[in-house]
């Protein structure tokens, strides 16, 4: 038994103006990036090389 009945439409492709517009509204919008200053294990050596060669501080006599 038939319930419905479908009618194929023919649609023409669409212009690579309209992909283009289409793609832009799908696409996921990525978050911005961040000034804040990372940790980064490799400046790790320089922070320490920089404590050992720091001047000491004067005596008092």
């Amino acid at each position: 038994m038939l319930t419905h009945a479908t009618t194929a439409s023919i649609l023409a492709p669409a212009d690579p103006a309209e992909r283009l517009a289409v793609t832009d509204l799908m696409a996921e919008r990525e978050a911005p990036v961040s000034d804040a200053p990372v940790w980064a294990p490799e400046a790790l050596g320089l922070l320490l090389a920089l404590v050992l060669l720091a001047p000491k501080e004067p005596r008092e006599k």
